[in-house]
């Protein structure tokens, strides 16, 4: 917390402003699946029409994001659209009736609200570069904020959809959209906006090989968690025969130290490199996920959750800087290339858990989940000498 005092309030006021956005996100993405089928009475299939459009739009939406920033669009003027349409989705939620209304209403603005956080991560790293702040550092602040809105999102809008229905999670999430406009509104200067850059050879000719490989990455660390996180449940209750609320002390662990060892990770990778830190990432994550596959009590679940979280913290603290680095003349395609690889690998790791569930079981998708991160770890090793065109996160 020290350290959260010593920066300045503009700096403050950007974790606000990322804070603000992942609670109202969400508070709505993890419900949307629950509302379609309990709320619309939509078959559990049809779940898949709506997630089959926000997805690739939203892989869109960054990536078109990410290149105005670059090109020297306004910020400001950017980011009002993601709040905009998140306040129209929060709005409209409250009345849709059906779920043809949703996809054609709800799920391209959603796809624009969404872009939000990858535009703040850039504003992020241009005010630091601007201020001459620890740019790591800030991310991993940045980032951490993330984890700790996604702790409370979900647990608040399911709550209120538990005590007082659908409409009281959306009018809560509208709420936060409020404060969301408004610190965009304080926080975001009129004319910020990313300096004239030097074009590089990669950009000329249109292949920046070292970023594709760091976004390739991350893919393989995000499809390992959405695995895990999606067959988790079923896993842990059905196969395992474990209490009922082993999900939900899991997944309470691994968030609780994942904060923790986020702002560790930073210090770390000063010291060994962060290609290092993510390679000591990989193989926690895929040992993490063995052991959880030979789990047989509660306990046992809980000591490995302090695994997981630590693989997780240390993945999400040095990532974003990771992809960064790749790109420091580009940072809004940088982002976008993380952002993408963040709901692709989230996309990718909950539309496979229920296939490899359905062809063997729930312990498969653990393994298969591993395999992931050593996936990544094997594209880490083998693409050694491919090394950031910063010095900023180490070798």
């Amino acid at each position: 917390m020290i350290a959260l005092v010593q920066l300045p309030r503009q700096a403050v006021v950007i974790l606000l402003l990322q804070f603000s956005q992942s609670l109202g996100i969400s508070a709505l993405v993890p419900l949307m699946s629950f509302f379609i089928i309990d709320g619309l009475k939509a078959e559990p299939w049809q779940v898949g029409f709506y997630t089959g459009l926000v997805m690739p739009l939203t892989l869109f939406a960054n990536r078109w994001a990410g290149e105005r920033l670059d090109r020297g669009f306004a910020v400001r003027r950017l980011l009002s659209i993601s709040v905009a349409a998140y306040l129209a989705v929060s709005a409209l939620l409250t009345q849709v009736s059906s779920l043809a209304m949703l996809i054609v209403l709800v799920a391209p603005l959603m796809s624009l609200a969404n872009m939000g956080s990858g535009t703040i991560f850039t504003f992020g790293r241009l005010y630091a570069e601007r201020q001459e702040l620890d740019i790591a550092r800030f991310n991993s602040w940045l980032r951490m904020t993330v984890s700790l809105a996604w702790m409370i999102g979900p647990a608040l809008s399911f709550s209120l959809v538990a005590s007082f229905g659908f409409a009281a999670a959306f009018l809560g999430a509208l709420a936060v959209g409020l404060v969301y406009l408004a610190l965009w509104f304080l926080t975001v200067p009129t004319g910020f906006r990313a300096p004239p850059r030097t074009t590089r050879k990669t950009d000329r000719d249109g292949v920046n090989w070292g970023l594709l490989v760091a976004g390739a990455t991350c893919l393989g660390f995000v499809i390992t968690n959405s695995l895990f996180v999606s067959a988790m449940p079923l896993y842990f209750v059905r196969e395992t025969g474990l209490p009922g609320s082993t999900p939900g002390l899991s997944l309470s662990v691994k968030c609780l130290l994942e904060i923790f060892v986020i702002f560790g990770s930073v210090r770390l990778a000063e010291r060994i490199g962060t290609r290092q830190v993510l390679m000591l990432a990989a193989c926690l994550a895929a040992a993490s996920m063995l052991l959880f596959a030979e789990v047989s009590a509660l306990w046992q679940v809980l000591v490995i959750s302090v695994l997981e979280g630590t693989y997780y913290g240390l993945f999400a603290g040095v990532a974003i800087s990771f992809v960064q680095s790749f790109a420091p003349d580009r940072p809004g395609r940088a982002t976008a290339v993380y952002m993408n690889s963040l709901f692709l690998g989230g996309m990718i790791g909950s539309v496979s858990m229920g296939f490899i569930a359905s062809a063997a079981d729930f312990r498969t998708v653990l393994f298969v989940a591993a395999s992931s991160s050593l996936a990544a770890l094997i594209t880490l090793v083998a693409t050694f000498r491919v090394q950031p065109s910063s010095a900023e996160t180490g070798p």
